[in-house]
């Protein structure tokens, strides 16, 4: 299996980190790699060079940036609290986008989180 980089936006908690880490995803913090202020376009730009995949929450900011920028893929959630409440469900809906679409597939594509966790959780 091809090894996933990830970096979390800096708004994304520890726990959610530790269990995307515990599941075999190579995990950053932007804030860690870049400090607390990098703009949204040089996090999407060196997500896109680098072959990384970005979660985050901020879809006001990354929905515009997502067609003007070449990524490894932006994925999408809408409830900030969810990394903290459920951060094993969460993790389950990135690893189950991955599974079905695999790195390649999320490409340049932006992935509504919420809408694979709502699936995956009325099962």
């Amino acid at each position: 299996m091809t090894e996933i980089r990830i970096l979390l936006d800096e708004h994304v908690g520890r726990v959610f980190e530790r269990t995307l880490r515990e599941r075999g995803y190579e995990i950053e913090q932007a804030k860690d790699r870049f400090g607390e202020h990098t703009s949204d376009a040089e996090l999407v730009e060196w997500c896109g060079e680098s072959g990384t995949v970005l979660v985050t929450n901020n879809a006001k900011d990354f929905e515009p940036l997502h067609e003007r920028y070449d990524h490894a893929g932006i994925l999408l959630y809408y409830d900030q609290n969810l990394p903290d409440t459920d951060p094993e469900g969460l993790a389950r809906t990135v690893e189950e986008v991955f599974n079905q679409y695999g790195l390649d597939g999320v490409a340049d594509q932006l992935v509504d989180l919420g809408e694979w966790y709502e699936w995956l959780h009325d099962e």
